[in-house]
């Protein structure tokens, strides 16, 4: 019997084998539904829709905490969507007096969400290697409370303790706000086709602020950020891994098998994808280098900072876990993949 599942993704060519074809999962057909991720994951957070899903690892963890365990009643794979591509879009105010990373303590700093797991690396990365702490900044959430992924998990409630972090109205854009001065660096300037601000049905909104040739505006990374993925990965041992995949426990209780079988079509997935002669040169940034490997103590750290039991919740697909080589050191039972370098 064929196991028919939705699942939403965003446009991803590691996935493309999967969607179109070329790769199946055995006993599993998959009906695509092609978001992106803004999108996908609002979708994830207030409907709960998909049977499988690409999600943000951070709001994975914060849906789990904060579900009644009937919403967002959801098992992680350890399968990594995209890893270090968030860097390419910080851009600074040239009147800000940031040269580096390294001038950013005190700075205002605009991110789409607080609790993004884009903007959760870019805050570990300024903690780990330049000693500068969340609330030494002053946050602006440039998606509305309405839109949010935030709002939808209650940060516009009880938001991050001890950090000044305001809302942006639908007003107002981050890309108008960094252009004017009234904050230093945003870390998502992504252009739009058209300006959206104002728009109550638009997630990311867009002011029309002219980026090429504006002496206002400076990308901060030449190399788009490569040389501070390396960096922080020789330093911490994490390779920053943004989105992971999420299946609907549901079926996992019903099916517990669909999990190692999913796990591994994503694995041929992106195999294929690799090999294919004319392979995009979006799959080549970071990826495909030896930095994908996961270094010794690499998941005794992952579950020094995350802890025991939150670890072993996030492993819970057990089916994919017990297929792995690596578990655990602390011997608390959990067990994860140290091949799954998606």
């Amino acid at each position: 019997m064929v196991l028919r599942l939705t699942i939403g993704f965003s446009d991803n060519p590691r996935v493309e084998p999967l969607k179109d074809g070329t790769v199946k999962p055995q006993n599993i057909e998959l009906g695509f539904v092609t978001l992106d991720p803004s999108t996908l994951f609002q979708r994830n957070l207030f409907y709960d829709e998909f049977d499988v899903s690409e999600m943000s690892i951070s709001e994975t963890l914060l849906a789990r905490e904060r579900g009644d365990g009937k919403k967002w009643d959801w098992s992680a794979l350890p399968v990594f969507l995209s890893r270090g591509h968030h860097w390419p879009y910080l851009y600074v105010n040239t009147a800000s007096g940031i040269a580096s990373l390294a001038d950013m303590r005190g700075k205002r700093i605009g991110v789409p969400d607080y609790d993004m797991t884009a903007a959760l690396w870019f805050r570990n990365t300024l903690k780990d290697l330049y000693g500068i702490e969340a609330k030494d900044n002053i946050w602006f959430n440039g998606r509305t409370k309405e839109l949010s992924h935030g709002g939808a998990l209650g940060l516009d409630k009880a938001g991050p303790v001890g950090v000044t972090h305001h809302w942006l109205t639908v007003d107002q854009t981050l890309d108008v706000m960094l252009d004017r001065g009234e904050i230093d660096a945003c870390t998502a300037i992504r252009p739009s086709s058209r300006v959206t601000a104002g728009d109550t049905t638009v997630i990311d909104r867009w002011g029309g602020t002219q980026i090429t040739g504006n002496a206002r505006l400076r990308k901060l990374l030449a190399d788009d950020g490569k040389a501070i993925v390396f960096e922080y990965y020789r330093k911490t041992g994490f390779f920053q891994a943004n989105h992971h995949v999420i299946v609907q426990n549901r079926i996992l209780r019903e099916h517990p098998w669909v999990a190692l079988e999913l796990f591994d079509a994503f694995r041929r997935s992106k195999e294929v994808a690799y090999n294919a002669p004319a392979a995009t040169p979006r799959l080549t940034f970071i990826s495909r280098e030896p930095i994908g490997r996961s270094k010794p103590g690499f998941w005794a750290r992952t579950h020094t900072r995350w802890g025991c039991a939150r670890w072993a919740r996030m492993s819970s697909a057990r089916s994919a876990a017990r297929s792995s080589k690596g578990c655990c050191p602390s011997r608390c039972g959990s067990r994860i993949s140290t091949t799954a370098r998606f």
